[in-house]
């Protein structure tokens, strides 16, 4: 009877242990998961990168003076209302919403611009209105768009000068 009983558990810790088996190997799989999330997650959220190599760096950078804007530059840029004007696209009319500024080659011109605004508004849509959208998709097509706006610009003034055209918005729809 002894023998018997010695049978039975043995065949009771045997089956406990082979059925300990499986959830042992999830909690490893789900240990290993777990550990690959937060290692990916470390990695794409910028975990990568490296701290400073002095802590006088963030100091000195805290410390510096904020970087003044060229206050002439200022003084010498007009910037036009944005508009919003028809272009030709693959067969059917397409809009371009636009907003320019123009870098004059002085204050003193700035003050002529702003005074011939209208004819400034008048000469830069009808420019605009006669672009086809494969003129003025790709880079070069802006480009000379710029170039061609600057010369006709530059024709309407007496005494300032066009320096150079931007594009301070562009989208077409």
């Amino acid at each position: 009877m002894a023998d018997e009983e010695t049978d039975d558990t043995t065949e009771e810790e045997g089956d406990g242990g082979k059925a300990g088996k499986p959830w042992l190997l999830i909690l490893a799989a789900a240990l290993v998961a777990l550990g690959l999330g937060a290692g990916g997650t470390y990695f794409m959220l910028g975990g990568n990168e490296s701290p400073p190599a002095d802590a006088s760096e963030t100091a000195d950078a805290e410390d510096a003076e904020p970087i003044e804007p060229d206050v002439e530059f200022k003084e010498r840029v007009f910037s036009l209302d944005p508009f919003v004007v028809n272009v030709t696209g693959e067969g059917y009319p397409r809009y371009l919403k636009m907003q320019v500024a123009f870098e004059m080659n002085t204050s003193e011109g700035k003050l002529e611009i702003e005074s011939r605004v209208a004819q400034v508004r008048d000469t830069t849509i009808l420019l605009l209105s006669s672009k086809r959208l494969s003129d003025i998709s790709d880079f070069e097509g802006k480009a000379l768009l710029k170039d061609d706006l600057r010369d006709r610009v530059n024709s309407l003034l007496k005494s300032g000068r066009v320096e150079s055209v931007l594009f301070t918005e562009f989208v077409v729809q």
